[in-house]
């Protein structure tokens, strides 16, 4: 018999961020395709070009629909809202894992928080939950994949990696971080890979991740 996850389809979760929002965290359903459509538009260019890599201006159907149909094993999603005027939600961010093909205890990780909801911790709450997530369900390191050539990035990772430094191929280097008993050097790492990812230093989506086309 599976054990009882706190992360099902009937989790919720409700917090105040450093700026007085309230916000409600649960998992990313696929009736929450225009919700994330209308989360995209509020991300600024740099933001869009730090997640995908290209000035994109919209999502195709065909990314709406790998983003928000997930399996909740293979691919999770937990999403951040608040409410508008009318009871409304307006989507804030969104946290996920891929789990890698070739390892089912290893799985990449993004986050995205729209603009207007950063700097106020949200991002670090998310990573917090999408962790505890992944450990439900029997992933135990993140993987991270950050592109050559950014100097004062990559220096900067140096006193964070020192135990476990990066391996390297053709394309990038590979960070590996376990999850169990996450110190908080730890969770320092792991935000600044994300960081990292947000200014577009790094590849969300590795070569084993079923990634849509329109997202490579």
């Amino acid at each position: 018999m599976q054990p009882q996850r706190r992360f099902d389809t009937g989790w919720r979760e409700r917090l105040t961020l450093t700026d007085g929002t309230e916000v409600e965290l649960r998992l990313l359903q696929p009736q929450d395709a225009e919700l994330l459509r209308q989360g995209f538009e509020r991300l600024s260019m740099r933001s869009r070009i730090g997640r995908f890599h290209v000035a994109k201006p919209r999502l195709s159907d065909h990314e709406v629909q790998y983003l928000t149909q997930v399996d909740g094993e293979q691919h999770l999603a937990l999403g951040a809202v608040r409410w508008g005027p009318q009871g409304e939600e307006e989507g804030l961010g969104i946290a996920r894992f891929i789990r890698l093909a070739q390892d089912a205890e290893l799985a990449e990780a993004a986050i995205t928080v729209v603009d207007p909801a950063q700097g106020k911790g949200l991002g670090r709450v998310l990573l917090e939950r999408l962790v505890e997530a992944a450990r439900e369900r029997g992933v135990d390191r993140f993987e991270f994949r950050i592109l050559p050539g950014n100097v004062a990035m990559l220096r900067l990772l140096e006193e964070h990696t020192s135990d476990n430094p990066p391996e390297v191929d053709e394309d990038s280097l590979c960070i590996t971080v376990p999850l169990a008993a996450t110190p908080r050097r730890k969770w320092n790492l792991l935000l600044l890979l994300l960081s990292l990812a947000a200014r577009g230093a790094q590849s969300m989506l590795g070569s084993e991740t079923p990634a849509p086309p329109d997202e490579r």
